[in-house]
């Protein structure tokens, strides 16, 4: 049965095979970098009862689609009719992080793999899939709800742009 260290080494072995990937600030967890999308991925244990086993590992990802979006009836509607859709990730709402106004919230999406018999191809797949979805969920709540785009954090902190 995979642990998760094991299931950590494949995913390092399979993210250095095609992608760019640094290690995230959680322990097993990588960063991953496609096109404009930076997807976290983290590998843990959840309890999953069966037959065969009594936990599984999975493999998450996570990826900010907006900040500050204003908490609205219609937002959460839209999420809720929508979010069965997308053949990949499931959108979800969260406190503010990034200004932690009231009656405001980040846009994040979500995806989870099985670990135990992940493949290459099937991670990779996702990596590619994920990244291409978020760029289409990033203009569609844009659009609809507003709120700053993860492009936009850095001149939000002041940082210099070496434009």
């Amino acid at each position: 049965m995979p642990d998760v260290k094991s299931v950590n080494k494949k995913v390092k072995e399979f993210l250095c095979d095609r992608f760019e990937a640094t290690r995230g600030a959680e322990k097993n967890s990588w960063i991953v970098e496609y096109e404009s999308v930076t997807l976290h991925l983290r590998i843990r244990e959840i309890e999953w009862y069966t037959d065969d086993w009594d936990h599984t590992v999975v493999v998450e990802f996570s990826s900010i689609i907006l900040f500050d979006v204003e908490c609205t009836k219609e937002l959460f509607e839209h999420i809720a009719r929508t979010n069965g859709d997308s053949l990949f990730g499931a959108i979800f709402a969260t406190a503010s992080s990034l200004t932690e106004e009231e009656g405001y919230c980040d846009i994040f999406m979500n995806h989870r793999l099985m670990g135990n018999h992940l493949t290459k191809d099937e991670l990779n797949f996702s990596i590619v899939a994920l990244g291409v979805v978020m760029e289409e969920f990033r203009k569609e709540y844009l659009e609809l709800f507003g709120g700053t785009p993860v492009a936009d954090v850095g001149d939000i902190f002041g940082e210099e742009n070496d434009a």
